[in-house]
């Protein structure tokens, strides 16, 4: 039996937040449908060709921590689930798992990250140029109304794929590798 692209997307799409319950540890929950599925140390999240993962704020929740000072739950990062380091049941699996999790980012940072498929002579220098850039991604309530990356606070909305840990790392585009072609 074989399933089509929708039903494989509508299986694998889940939203991710921090949960802060955990205080000690930077631990997400993962939704489906709406519904917590389970929490997680470490997820990548990936895009499809055409729905990349996104970064979600929700402003009336960014206002309602502004103005009361109490967190809620009002940014996500929507995607297709790829792999997970789930937060275990037995707290005692806790220490294999964090050194497990950060096995699983150093995995996805040695995967190409694709060569410039618009030039399509491979003898050109460009043509082996990265279309993608690992950028860290951030959010405060309290400083910024959307996700930002880390370096420049510029506003993010959305990425190829992400690995969200204890820092959160967003593929997205190389600017000047779409602009010259």
């Amino acid at each position: 039996m074989s399933i089509t692209k929708n039903e494989a997307k509508k299986l694998f799409r889940r939203e991710v937040y921090r949960n802060l319950h955990f205080r000690d540890d930077s631990v997400y929950s993962v939704r489906k449908n709406g519904l917590v599925d389970g929490h997680a140390l470490q997820v990548v999240m990936d895009g499809c060709d055409d729905s990349p993962v996104t970064f979600a704020v929700g402003p009336k929740g960014n206002q309602r921590v502004r103005d009361e000072g109490r967190k809620n739950v009002h940014a996500v990062i929507r995607g297709y689930l790829q792999n997970a380091i789930w937060y275990p049941e037995d707290e005692d699996d806790l220490p294999y798992l964090k050194e497990h999790a950060e096995g699983l980012e150093s995995i996805e940072w040695g995967v190409p990250v694709s060569r410039n498929t618009k030039i399509g002579d491979l003898d050109d220098p460009r043509a082996w140029t990265p279309m993608f850039e690992w950028k860290e991604i951030a959010y405060n309530p309290y400083k910024y109304r959307t996700f930002v990356t880390v370096k420049d606070e510029e506003p993010i909305y959305q990425a190829r794929k992400v690995i969200i840990g204890p820092k959160v790392w967003a593929m997205v585009p190389v600017p000047e590798c779409f602009e010259r072609n």
